[in-house]
């Protein structure tokens, strides 16, 4: 009988121990996800400010572009109207 009550006694004892580390195993699993996460955002929100600073760049070139082919037509369209649309033709 003292032999069935070692043996539950050890069974209960290792199956605590497994439990417990699983435990601390998941537990651990979750901290080093949760820097993992934090690592990632931090480095998500570099880029989308690099990204936004491209834009703000690019905008820019854009409306310089704009400006200077505006500008060209302009001067062409004066020049059309000049030549093949003044009075003295």
């Amino acid at each position: 009988m003292e032999i069935y009550i070692s043996l539950g006694a050890v069974i209960i004892a290792l199956v605590t121990l497994i439990i417990n580390r699983f435990d601390k195993a998941k537990q651990s699993t979750k901290e080093n996800h949760q820097e993992l996460i934090e690592y990632q955002l931090k480095e998500l929100k570099e880029d989308y400010k690099d990204i936004a600073n491209d834009i703000k760049e690019i905008k820019k070139m854009l409306n310089n572009y704009k400006e200077t082919f505006r500008d060209i037509v302009k001067v062409e369209m004066d020049e059309h109207i000049k030549q093949y649309h003044s009075k003295e033709n």
